[in-house]
């Protein structure tokens, strides 16, 4: 996996932190974008160079604010876009390019890109070819017509890069060197793609690579630090490594980011309760249940650890809600409850409408 590759020959090696000198320079003592058009851009490229495509694609934004007709500005956020597996927008951006600049073969180059990722393919062979008749070097542009053979379709789903990924992911349990072949592929169509990284981690973490697979994973949070999806993957595949720290960590982030989903709630949870913290799980776990009350799984695993800690009859409550949803875990925890029940007491307790309490609940 090589995450340093961004533009043609601008990627950095690691020890090389070029990209972090230039933006010192161009950002100056205030800290502040600069006013420049040209020193945005320098700065933009800076930041691709970088991976950073956040600020790389603020730096774009605020170039063309101050320059509508700056089309070298359209051309990088279209590259930045459709790297990103963003086509529409990078459709948009190379579109004005071309606009301003006719006889440009790179935008041609780049715009057929976008429509091949997205199988429209003979749309694709029409930009390169047109950028054939324009080109004064030719190797851009044959190494996109080569890109062909990567054109694959699974299920109706026409786009390259997600069928790469899929097809990655289907062949990570029998052949690890073919799903990464399959990823080199797609990352590089996409090097700013974080399910391209995702993917990565999976596969690495189905071949038993758990170090490159938690450095696929931080990539791909790197590329989209705001996608609290990413953090909360990430943190139920360190649970599953039994790295309840770390876990706990990002399961915090993702909370931070979307307070309102439950399921984030749930793995912070998790990760309290794999380090010994039942209080903070107890806790994270009735907000996850105020805010989806119905979910099983939070019903179950509430249930659980209310019972673990002898809350008996909040506990029934939890865990019978849970199975009467279908949950399965939940019936046959109830089950064993009910045996055990009846092992430590021959003489049911009897209630209302016949049979013990945990037999009731079981039902």
């Amino acid at each position: 996996m090589n995450t340093q590759t961004t533009h043609e020959g601008a990627g950095q090696k690691a020890g090389q932190p070029d990209w972090q000198q230039a933006v010192a320079a161009l950002r100056a003592a205030t800290g502040r974008l600069p006013e420049d058009p040209e020193r945005l851009l320098k700065l933009g490229q800076a930041y691709l160079e970088g991976r950073l495509v956040g600020p790389a694609e603020e730096c774009f934004q605020a170039a063309l604010l101050r320059d509508p007709e700056l089309s070298r500005a359209h051309y990088f956020l279209g590259f930045l876009y459709s790297r990103q597996g963003r086509y529409r927008e990078a459709t948009l951006a190379f579109g004005k390019c071309l606009a301003a600049q006719p006889r440009n073969d790179l935008v041609y180059a780049e715009l057929g890109l976008v429509y091949f990722k997205q199988g429209q393919l003979r749309e694709a062979r029409a930009l390169w070819q047109q950028g054939l008749m324009l080109a004064k070097e030719e190797a851009r542009l044959v190494e996109l017509l080569e890109h062909m053979s990567y054109s694959v379709k699974l299920d109706g789903e026409e786009r390259v890069v997600p069928n790469l990924c899929r097809m990655a992911a289907l062949a990570a349990g029998s052949d690890l060197g073919l799903a990464l072949s399959y990823l080199e592929r797609a990352q590089g169509l996409e090097s700013f793609n974080p399910a391209v990284f995702v993917t990565y981690a999976q596969v690495f973490g189905a071949g038993g690579k758990t170090e490159e697979a938690e450095a696929a994973w931080a990539e791909a949070i790197r590329l989209s630090p705001c996608d609290p999806a990413l953090q909360a993957d990430f943190a139920q595949f360190m649970l599953a490594c039994g790295k309840h720290k770390e876990a706990r960590v990002w399961a915090e982030r993702a909370v931070t980011l979307a307070p309102s989903e439950p399921n984030y709630w749930l793995i912070l949870a998790r990760a309290e309760e794999q380090a010994g913290n039942t209080a903070a799980a107890e806790q994270h776990l009735k907000k996850a249940h105020e805010l989806d009350p119905e979910q099983p799984t939070i019903n179950y695993e509430l249930g659980h650890l209310l019972w673990q800690e002898k809350k008996i009859p909040p506990a029934l409550c939890y865990l019978r809600k849970a199975a009467r949803a279908g949950h399965e875990e939940a019936r046959v925890y109830l089950a064993s409850l009910c045996q055990a029940t009846k092992r430590r007491a021959p003489k049911k307790t009897v209630v209302h409408g016949g049979g013990s309490a945990v037999e009731q609940t079981a039902y």
